[in-house]
């Protein structure tokens, strides 16, 4: 049988094993998904540029979906709560580092609770909105920053399905952590059920927002190309009100938008902005350097 070339296409070089043959999934907004034949990572072609995707962050929080998140504190506060609880018992002591801290919640949360703990963040306005809380968030890049300590815990908290080259990035963090330290990721699971389910009309496939997607196989070998050892990978829950989750159907899945609208009207009013844990298709992933990459970066 003659191959489908719709299906099958040539595509920019896979971020995780340089292949350039992958599968068309299907096309959102201006660009499309597409999976590697030899990996199976998913990514966004054309990939943007990183100036691209600073750009549209920074506007993103002036006006767009960032900018509700941002607005939005008891959503902010109860996920920062949420993957706080979660982390603290599998961590060493020491000072922690929140890469991509967007407003500072999560660094909030973490000193309320007695952490020493910052952040960095390449958005200004993120930037500026943690400062105006006294939250020690600075503007930087991991590709820019030197810190001037090593940390017991790196942090990057729906960060690297964002990075169009994320293997460099996890590399330049790997030193920045104590020995024995501990790198913690959240990120969409592609495979999660809830992923299966909705298809391309999954919340997490978001243009250009999200220029990876990944499965706890992808970012097992992510990390383990990056020079650490995957301590455990999980599916976890996000705990976020039903209006709210209503709400961002709106942009992120318009499709779903009237089911999910007629839904929260059939609550008694205050039983939508209560946060409850939603299986949205995330997974929590814990790692460490590897023994063997203990040499330069």
């Amino acid at each position: 049988m003659q191959a489908d070339p719709a299906r099958a296409v040539t595509s920019e070089a896979c971020a995780l094993c340089s292949a350039t043959a992958a599968r068309h999934l299907f096309r959102k907004s201006d660009r499309a998904y597409v999976r590697c034949r030899d990996c199976g990572l998913v990514a966004l072609r054309p990939m943007p540029t990183p100036e691209q995707l600073l750009a549209h962050h920074e506007e993103s929080y002036r006006a767009g979906r960032y900018a509700d998140f941002a607005s939005a504190a008891p959503v902010r506060v109860a996920i920062a709560r949420d993957r706080l609880r979660r982390l603290r018992p599998l961590v060493p002591r020491g000072p922690w580092l929140d890469v991509g801290a967007s407003t500072g919640s999560f660094v909030e949360e973490a000193l309320h609770a007695g952490l020493d703990a910052e952040g960095i963040e390449l958005s200004q306005e993120a930037v500026a909105r943690a400062r105006a809380r006294g939250v020690p968030v600075r503007q930087a890049s991991v590709e820019s920053w030197e810190p001037d300590r090593r940390f017991a815990v790196v942090t990057m908290l729906d960060v690297v399905e964002h990075i169009p080259s994320p293997a460099p990035f996890l590399r330049r963090v790997r030193p920045w952590l104590e020995p024995g330290g501990l790198l913690a990721l959240t990120l969409p699971d592609c495979s999660a059920p809830m992923a299966r389910l909705l298809g391309r009309h999954w919340f997490y496939y978001v243009v250009p927002d999200h220029v990876h997607q990944f499965t706890p196989r992808t970012i097992r070998r992510l990390l383990q190309i990056a020079g650490f050892d995957v301590v455990r990978v999980r599916r976890v829950t996000k705990p976020v009100p039903l209006a709210y989750a209503a709400r961002h159907t709106e942009t992120m899945a318009p499709a779903l938008a009237p089911f999910a609208r007629a839904a929260v009207r059939m609550l008694p009013g205050a039983w939508s902005e209560v946060s409850v844990p939603l299986p949205l298709g995330e997974m929590l992933v814990t790692a460490r350097p590897a023994a063997a990459a203990d040499g330069p970066a």
